[in-house]
């Protein structure tokens, strides 16, 4: 049945017009070859073409055998009769690691999470030396692994990571392609510079250290250059110190493009033919012609569409032509979405302007109908990424091996905070959620008559305006996990549950403690202020004006005096509680009121003092297990010595 199939496809086949040249897209439906969305007699078309033209593709390698042949048309026709099968995948950082020497030993993709960077970890750690260096052969495989990955449609990175010490050793022998180490070289360098997975373009970046005994030295650094993607991604480096440096520059270039933009323009029609430009940098009419930072398009007016587009200091998905969304009256909407821009920030909408070409003045002149209070807000979307490590296992790495290891670990852990969750971090294994505060500002404090008819404390006067730019918070209180994580120790007086916030830790142990954490991450992680901790409890821009951090019945968000002391110590509700195990507030944030008390960055001060005390005594906020209700508004403050370590007494992150 399958042999007669087959004749009959490729009969039919020869009918029909042959694919053209494709680049390495890929499908999450298995055996699209062609990466349409099905599986039908055009993808066996175009492994006929394949095998016919002599043509490599690795998407044709439909068995995963290593070449294409008939083998591979006949897998095709079996998915055709029983149907494809759709793989379904999740959004996040999918990593795979090949340690090259005479061998290739490979940690095949899959998604890096806190459950696997562990087998990655452990993988790295069974790498040993050999002599030889497959390092052609090795970015091979990696080219062809990442053509065949299952990955998010929203992958924006997709990126090879390769480290050597010295020049290729053998990958002439496992193939019968290339003559020359020059010709394999440039065969490489032509499918980084031209495939495509998913659409976008393979980053490639190599880190050489040169050794001693590499006595061409000129080869040695034209490998370099061959196999990344420009002449920025080559590094050569002297030390294994610097190896550390350049991964984690790596890491944090790939992570600061983890997220796009989608812009809605809102705009009055014009005539056809009238050219468009929208600039995001501050640029006036007399030098619209130097923004660096702009989208510029002809209008259609028959179409209602913006063509022949051009992308100034970004990059875009929406393409060279973007059709209206709708059409209110004068009024067209357009959407572009996934702009980046090169300068990785985000763009300002209050800096966005439309100006429009005239003709016979030869310049630009500004919209006044265009205005940025039509359009809605810029939408953040956070996408995933693909990368293979790929490191050298040859002999002559002996004694610099286990701090390539300990680099190539840090690596992996610091693309597992590659931000595919906005503000999620990864710590040896244990993952916190920062949650983002938009700035503003808001009356900090209470009035006098709440006060005056005892709900409030006097320190908690006067009721005045404070504005606080952005910042993030921690979704919940730093846990006995995470400290342990970061610290190694694990001072809590209530143990038995990692979940539960860490206490008995003074506020000069929290700055040990984010010293070390900011070591690890790379970040500046610190206590809030007084005045951001308020902002964050009340709910933020979002705030419900709430008696307590989410509700103003006190036991749907916190645990504490009724519900945590007075039943005794024999009761499993006796002291703290699993952090996030209550109602969370207007912004999702956890625990604000009751569990522990939080740490603040501030000296303890009257609100209209200049802070300063003798006893350096520190802020605390948001009532502990055993504290009244009274103790656990929004609003109420409390203090402690810096030194001070209590079973009542915890902390929040900021960044």
């Amino acid at each position: 049945m399958r042999l007669t199939t087959l004749f009959s496809l490729i009969l039919l086949s020869a009918t029909m017009a042959l694919a053209g040249p494709r680049h390495n897209i890929v499908s999450n439906v298995d055996g699209d070859v062609n990466a349409d969305g099905d599986v039908t007699i055009a993808d066996v078309n175009v492994v006929i073409d394949a095998i016919m033209g002599g043509i490599i593709d690795s998407n044709c390698d439909v068995n995963h055998d290593g070449d294409i042949t008939i083998a591979d048309i006949n897998a095709l026709i079996d998915i055709i009769l029983t149907g494809p099968q759709i793989i379904t995948v999740d959004t996040g950082m999918y990593m795979g690691v090949i340690g090259y020497n005479q061998t290739l030993n490979t940690k095949e993709i899959s998604l890096l999470d806190s459950t696997s960077v562990t087998e990655f970890n452990d993988f790295i750690s069974s790498l040993t030396t050999q002599p030889g260096r497959l390092l052609y052969h090795s970015v091979d495989k990696a080219l062809n692994d990442l053509s065949h990955a299952k990955c998010p449609e929203n992958l924006q990175n997709v990126a090879v990571v390769t480290f050597t010490e010295g020049l290729d050793q053998g990958s002439l022998m496992m193939t019968d392609k290339y003559d020359t180490e020059a010709e394999y070289a440039a065969a490489l360098k032509s499918r980084i510079t031209n495939e495509r997975v998913y659409g976008r373009s393979i980053k490639a970046y190599t880190v050489g250290l040169l050794n001693d005994g590499v006595k061409d030295a000129t080869q040695f650094r034209n490998n370099l250059y061959s196999l990344s993607s420009d002449s920025t991604k080559a590094m050569e480096v002297s030390s294994m110190a610097e190896v550390n440096t350049k991964f984690q520059s790596i890491a944090d270039d790939l992570v600061r493009r983890n997220m796009s933009e989608n812009l809605t323009l809102v705009f009055p029609g014009v005539g056809t033919g009238t050219r468009i430009r929208f600039t995001f940098d501050e640029v006036e009419a007399e030098n619209v012609e130097n923004s660096q930072v702009y989208i510029e398009g002809t209008f259609s007016l028959k179409t209602r569409s913006l063509t022949n587009i051009v992308y100034q200091g970004m990059t875009c998905n929406a393409g060279d032509s973007v059709a209206a969304t709708s059409v209110d009256g004068m009024f067209v909407t357009l959407v572009f979405d996934g702009i980046q821009l090169d300068s990785e920030e985000r763009i300002v909408k209050k800096n966005i302007k439309e100006w429009y070409w005239v003709e016979d003045q030869a310049a630009w002149e500004r919209s006044t109908e265009f205005t940025i209070d039509r359009l809605p807000d810029i939408e953040s979307t956070y996408s995933s990424a693909l990368v293979m490590l790929l490191l050298d296992c040859s002999s002559v790495l002996d004694e610099n091996f286990d701090e390539l290891q300990s680099a190539a670990n840090s690596f992996i852990e610091r693309m597992q905070n590659y931000n595919t969750i906005p503000g999620m971090f990864t710590v040896n294994g244990v993952s916190f959620q920062m949650v983002a505060i938009e700035g503003g500002t808001f009356t900090m404090g209470v009035d006098s008559a709440m006060v005056d008819n005892g709900v409030a404390n006097v320190d908690e006067l006067p009721a005045h305006e404070v504005t606080l730019e952005p910042y993030s918070i921690g979704q919940t209180e730093v846990t006995q996990e995470l400290w342990q994580a970061v610290m190694g120790t694990n001072p809590s007086g209530f143990s038995g549950d990692l979940q539960r916030p860490v206490e008995q830790v003074s506020w000069e142990d929290c700055q040990e403690f984010i010293a070390r954490l900011n070591a690890i991450t790379g970040k500046s992680f610190r206590l809030p202020t007084e005045a951001e901790w308020e902002y964050a409890a009340r709910g933020a821009n979002k705030s419900s004006d709430y008696l307590y951090a989410g509700s103003g019945v006190l036991d749907e968000v916190a645990w504490y005096y009724n519900n945590s002391y007075v039943v005794g110590t024999d009761s499993e509700d006796y002291g703290t509680h699993a952090v996030g195990s209550k109602h969370g507030n207007e912004m999702g944030l956890y625990d604000m009121s009751g569990n522990v008390h939080e740490w603040c960055s501030d000296v303890y001060a009257p609100y209209d003092v200049e802070q300063g005390n003798a006893d350096n005594h520190r802020v605390i906020r948001g009532g502990c297990w055993f504290s009244l209700p009274k103790d656990c508004r929004t609003t109420a403050r409390g203090q402690e010595s810096a030194d001070m370590r209590f079973y009542t007494i915890g902390l929040r992150l900021a960044l």
